[in-house]
C-alpha cells in the first residue's frame, strides 16, 4: 500500500480530473481551461455513474477549469463538491488493469477509469455529488450543470475489506464516515483543512442526468 507521503506527492501533481473515461494523457490547456472530447466511437457522449443522495445518476465530463481556486475564486467558493472516493490498491494500477471485486461483492463505479490527469493510484473510485435532477432546488430540470469542485478522499483498505462493506452514496454519508474516523485514510498531510480530503483546486462543468431524464 502506498505511504501517505507518496499519496500526498501524487495528489500534488494532479492537473486534470474528468468525468469521462480516457487514456491517461493530459490534454492541452487553453486559457486555463481543458476541453474533453464528448464523443465515443459511435459519436455519442460517454457517461459515468455517480451517487447523489443515495441514488445513481449519470454525469458527462465536457469541460475542466484548472486551478480555478486561484483564477476564479468567487465561482470556486460557490461551487458544489464532487467527491472522487478512491479504493486504494496494494500495487500501482497501470493501463489495461482489470476490474476488482471487494470481499463484499461490490465493484467500484470506475473499475477502473483512467480520467485525464488522474494519478494511477486513484483509478478505482466512485463519484459522489451533493445533488442531481429531481433532488430539491438544483434538481428541477433534466440536467444539473453546476460547476463542481473536485475533492479526493480515499477509503481505508481495512474498512473496504469488511464482508459487510457498503459504499458511501451521499454527502451526508460521507460526512458521517469522516466523523467515524475509521472509514477513510487521512491523506491530507498539509496540516490544514480536513485531514481526509484533498482539494484539487479544479472546477468541473459536468452535466448530470437522472436515469429517467
Amino acid at each position: 500500500m502506498p505511504s501517505l507521503g507518496k499519496i500526498a506527492l501524487t495528489m500534488g501533481a494532479i492537473a486534470l480530473v474528468g468525468c469521462e473515461r480516457s487514456n491517461p494523457v493530459q490534454p492541452g490547456l487553453h486559457s486555463g481551461a481543458a476541453s474533453f472530447s464528448q464523443a465515443t466511437a459511435q459519436g455519442k457522449p460517454e457517461i459515468d455513474p455517480t451517487y447523489a443522495n443515495g441514488k445513481t445518476v449519470y454525469m458527462i465530463g465536457p469541460h475542466m477549469i484548472v486551478n480555478a481556486r486561484e483564477t476564479m475564486p468567487n465561482a470556486y467558493d460557490h461551487a458544489e463538491e464532487l467527491y472522487i472516493v478512491v479504493y486504494p490498491q496494494p500495487t500501482m494500477p497501470a493501463p489495461g488493469a482489470g476490474p476488482i471485486t471487494l470481499p463484499s461483492g461490490y465493484q467500484p463505479q470506475c473499475d477502473p477509469c483512467f480520467h485525464p490527469g488522474l494519478p494511477f493510484p486513484f483509478v478505482y473510485h466512485d463519484h459522489v455529488i451533493t445533488g442531481a435532477p429531481g433532488m430539491g432546488v438544483n434538481g428541477t430540470a433534466g440536467e444539473y450543470k453546476a460547476p463542481w469542485k473536485i475533492i479526493v478522499v480515499m477509503y481505508n483498505p481495512a474498512y473496504v475489506s469488511l464482508p459487510g462493506f457498503t459504499p458511501v452514496k451521499s454527502e451526508a454519508e460521507l460526512d458521517a464516515a469522516e466523523q467515524a474516523g475509521n472509514v477513510f485514510l487521512p491523506i491530507n498531510t498539509s496540516g490544514t483543512g480536513n485531514p481526509y480530503e484533498i482539494d484539487t483546486g479544479n472546477l468541473l462543468i459536468c452535466p448530470t442526468v437522472s436515469p429517467h431524464a
